[in-house]
Parts: structure tokens; sequence; C-alpha cells
């Protein structure tokens, strides 16, 4: 099939190509047990590392810490001990692949993924209110009942912990987490679903490189029957980097019990902010500096170059002293470029769906009438189940979002521009292999400012608030991961139904543990006084912005669509360079996301 080799363009949609999967890796009812146990683990010790000892961020990024290393030590201690015990007890490759795809599920819950937002925002919404913050005035008649514990002590002692003698009110609870679960499984299911009409796209067709899939294949593909430990372990290189890592970490934990303990800190380079020139601040450590090696180097240029770019834009905005308004919280900072960003990441999407649309005629075909012609037999879930899922979850999540208050066309504007951001996001990790990567614009912001927050009623403003613990900080959702884990599927040939009970498994044991466990220390210890962002501020920050949005009564603003649509026109512009020239290298993902101060 003749195609770009990165991916660009196809040629022949998948649908008419016939399924080559060879036989299904051997499975045993061991892989789900141990990675059942593993997404545990990572539910209880992330919360625990980074709210109680303020140590190590466990789940934020698209290859966190919580991943790799428990996939390691299942890999390199607990297969080895299940050999070292029968030979017949060792882990298969398609079971290792079970065990991986549940803490990619695992990963994209706990903290600043799911359970952070859903139980500090719901839980600020009448703690954190007083006379000067107006939350009272403009905002709690418009609440729903359901969808926050009620106000009085028992939501106090979320923030300031539980008195002696008392135990936590998990009675307040049970009804707003039921609601928030609803819209949770529902996004979960239309992400799902979404992965599954675009894998073979992705995949087969379009030939996406998945780079952060490339490191547990290794891992998996090293590890044989005959011997007990896996091949990569037997490699100097390996060993080269892991001790250059080590040794610098363990040199330095002394320094967090004895402070005149000299460290080796980190490479930074930073230019200096001027009167109109925005300062640049790059950082180098030794596992950004691993993690880099599998990142699209086109990807790499074009994210360098556009950040000059765009710091050159913001000097010349600045010199004339132009603005378009306040910048948003979440968001690339000054407005322009978040709305550029955005405009580029929606176009981003768009230009992918046009050129997969032959695959997803198909798609609708298979679903609407079951032509025998096109094979979904290999995919992740059947083409009618699918689509039957995203209508179905998409109503749902309507629905759900006109009964928090808001009206129809701004929940079809926000479910836009959550499907965009997380489509988006998708293509960038899979494609680019970006580990620390963010949206440039906000979903509530986008569905405000479209219409103009001062056309809006207080109630939609209101449930727009609330909204937030559902979508507002895309720095590990699900979406992402679900691509990468249905890429181990691929690669791992498992069966189907073995990856929708792992995916289903993973999440559904990170959802319970995750919020049991999260409320338990946040009762136990105080949530305000954990030091986080996501229980400070975060939690305070959706209300004060509605409030402040409401007092200002601002109404359409040309200028927020003006730079939507130079993102656009760049990235189509970008697009058609790099199909039509085979030496250009600047990406339009790296224009998407250059201004995102994170990558």
């Amino acid at each position: 099939m003749g195609r770009f080799t990165d991916g660009q363009m196809m040629v022949a949609s998948p649908n008419q190509i016939p399924s080559t999967r060879a036989p299904a890796s051997k499975l045993s009812g061991r892989g789900l047990f141990i990675g059942a146990l593993c997404v545990v683990l990572v539910n209880l010790a992330a919360p625990y590392s980074e709210w109680i000892v303020r140590s190590t961020l466990m789940t934020t990024n698209y290859f966190p810490l919580g991943l790799a290393f428990t996939f390691l030590v299942v890999v390199c201690f607990v297969n080895p001990v299940l050999k070292s015990m029968s030979g017949q007890a060792g882990l298969s490759q398609g079971d290792l692949g079970i065990i991986y795809i549940m803490l990619l599920a695992a990963v994209s819950v706990p903290t600043y993924g799911i359970t952070g937002y859903v139980i500090s925002v719901s839980a600020s919404a009448f703690y954190f209110a007083n006379p000067e913050n107006g939350w009272a005035e403009f905002l709690h008649q418009h609440i729903p009942t359901w969808a926050v514990p009620p106000r009085g002590q028992k939501t106090d002692w979320f923030f300031e912990g539980l008195p002696p003698g008392e135990t936590v009110p998990w009675d307040i609870w049970i009804v707003p987490l039921f609601w928030w679960g609803t819209l949770i499984v529902a996004t979960l299911a239309l992400s799902l679903s979404l992965i599954a009409i675009f894998r073979s796209q992705w995949i087969d067709s379009e030939r996406l490189g998945f780079p952060l899939v490339d490191v547990p294949n290794v891992m998996i593909e090293g590890t044989v029957r005959e011997r007990l430990f896996p091949v990569f372990l037997s490699t100097k290189l390996f060993w080269w980097g892991f001790a250059a890592s080590f040794l610098k970490v363990a040199w330095e934990i002394p320094s967090y019990f004895y402070p005149q303990w000299p460290r080796l800190g980190r490479i930074r380079l930073r230019i200096k902010r001027g009167k109109i020139f925005p300062g640049i601040s790059s950082i180098l450590t030794l596992p950004l500096l691993g993690i880099s090696y599998f990142i699209n180097t086109d990807v790499l240029l074009s994210v360098w170059l556009f950040n000059l770019l765009n710091s050159a834009e913001i000097s010349l905005f600045n010199r004339l002293g132009f603005t378009i308004g306040a910048s948003e919280i979440y968001s690339v900072s000054p407005p322009s470029l978040a709305w550029q960003g955005f405009g580029a990441l929606s176009a981003l999407v768009f230009g992918g769906v046009l050129v997969a649309r032959e695959h997803l005629r198909g798609v609708w075909k298979k679903a609407w009438s079951g032509d025998p012609k096109i094979d979904d037999s290999h995919e992740v879930m059947s083409y009618r189940a699918s689509v039957l899922v995203v209508v179905a979850s998409i109503a749902f999540i309507l629905l759900w979002l006109r009964a928090a208050g808001i009206e129809l066309l701004v929940s079809l504007l926000l479910v836009y521009a959550v499907i965009t951001l997380y489509l988006g996001l998708t293509r960038i990790v899979v494609e680019g292999g970006l580990v620390f990567v963010r949206g440039p614009l906000l979903p509530q912001a986008f569905a405000m400012h479209t219409i103009g927050p001062g056309s809006l009623g207080p109630r939609t403003m209101t449930g727009l608030a609330l909204s937030y613990a559902w979508a507002c900080d895309p720095i590990a959702n699900f979406m992402p991961f679900g691509a990468n884990a249905a890429r181990i599927y691929t690669d791992r040939k498992l069966p189907r139904k073995a990856f929708l009970t792992a995916v289903a498994l993973g999440l559904g044991t990170s959802l319970c543990v995750s919020f049991w466990f999260s409320l338990k220390l946040a009762y136990a210890t105080g949530g305000y006084n954990f030091g986080e962002w996501v229980f400070s501020r975060g939690g305070q920050v959706p209300f004060d912005t509605i409030v402040a949005k409401i007092k200002a009564g601002q109404g359409f603003q040309p200028w927020y669509s003006a730079f939507f649509l130079i993102g656009v026109g760049a990235t189509a512009l970008l697009t058609w360079l790099r199909h039509r020239l085979p030496w250009w290298r600047l990406h339009p993902l790296g224009f998407s996301i250059a201004s995102v101060g994170q990558v």
C-alpha cells in the first residue's frame, strides 16, 4: 500500500483490507488478578505520595511513574518469582499485555485525572463561599442538590479533618458521587468507542508510531519462557541508562532529611523576561532526556520553532498594547494564543476525520446495515456497538449537563470542545509521543465566549462552574491512555473480550478505590492541609471565574473567533505543505501545542 512514511495520507480504507491478525496470545486468569492488584496499588500510592508525603506526582502525564515503575516491578520481579515457583506459573506475553492495559486505565483516574477535581469542586461550592466572593449571591440558588454534598459540618470536615471520635460521613457523598459517576462512565464509554472507531485508521492505514508503546512492547517481548529474567536486563545499555538516573536519585535522597546535603538539581535554561518579550524557560532532566528519544523529531522541531514564533507574536502585541481579553485558568496566556491554539487543534481533528472519511463511511455501513464485506472482528468493539455507544453517551452527557442547568446550545459547544480536546491530545500523544501535554484552551471558555458570557443566564453559568469537575485540566485523561492500550491489544493479538474486561476492570476498580481512599485521606488529614492545588485553589477557581464573568457581563467578542480561525488556517496550510512537499519538516501537531508551557 502506498503511503507517506509518517502517516500523513491514507490510500486505502482499512475496512477493505482483510484481517491478518495471528492467533491470540495465550492468556490466564493470573494476568487479570495481578493486574487488579497493581491497579489497587497505583490508586493507593498516587494520592498518598502526592497529598500526604508531598513527593512524586505518580499519575500526572501520559507515561507516568506509577505506570512505568509498577510494570517494571511486574516484569522484573513478580514474573521471575512466579517462574521460579513453576515453569507454568509464569506470565505469558498476553498476560503482561493485559496487566499493562489495566495499568493504562488505572493511571487516568486518581488525583489530577478524575478523582481530585470531582470531590474538590463539589465540596468547595459551599465551604469557601463568603460575602466577598459573591458565590451565595450569584450561584448557590442554582446549584442542583444532587451534584454537591450538602452544606454543613460534615462537608467542612472534608477540608478541616475529622474531630476526635467522628468517622467519615459516607452518607453525604452517595448521591453526588453516584451522579458524577454516571457522567464519568458515559465519558469513558464515549472515549473507548471513539478509540474503537479510529483504531484501524490510525494503526493499519495511517501507521501512526505510538512511540510510548515501544517501551512496554520491548519489555513484554523480552520476556520469554526459557529465561527467568527479561532479555533487556542483560544489555549493558539498559544498565548504563538505569545507573545514570538511579545514582542521581540516590544522591539526592539524603537532602530530604538533611537540608545541608548538596543537591545536583536540574539543568535550567532561562531567557529572562523583558519589557515586551516573554521569558522562556527550559528544564532538562535525565528522565526527560530518555523520554525525548521516543518523540517524533519533526514534532519536536515544530514545537521549538513555533514556541519562539509565539513569543515573537506576544512581543508584538505587547508593543502595540493589543489584547483580546483576560486570560483563562487552565488555558494558554495570552488568550489570543489560546484561541489560536484551539483553532489549530480543531483543524487537526477535522483533518484527521477528513482523511479517515472512507474508513468512517465503512464504519457507518457496518453499523447501519451489517455489511459483510467490512470486517470488524479485529476491533476492540464492533462498529455497531461503537456507534451506538457514541450516540448514547453524547445524548446522556447532554441530558446530564442540561439537568445541571446548562442550556442546550452551550452544552453542545461544551461537548464539542471536550471531544475535540480529547481527540486532539490523543493524536498528539500517539503520533508525536509527547508525555507532558495540555490543551491550549479550557472547554468551558470556548463554550462561553463563542456566545458571550453576558448572554448566558445564571443557571447556565452555575452549571458551567460545576462542569470544571468533569473537564478542566486534561493532564491525564483516559483517551490517550486508551489509544495506547488499543495498540497493545493489536501488537499482542489479544481477544476482544479480554481487552474489554481488562479496561472495564481497571477503570471500575480505580474509580472505586480512588474515590474511597481520597475521601478517607481528606477526612483524616483535612483536604486543605494537603497543600495541593486541587484542594486549595483548584476547587475555588471555577466559582470565582464564573462569578467574575457574571459581574463583567461581557458580550460576544469577535476577536476570539478571529484568532480561532487564524489557528484553523495556519494548520490547514501546514498540513497542505506537509502533504505536498516531501522535504517539509514542520508538523501541524507542533503548532497546535507550541504555546502550552508544560510541553
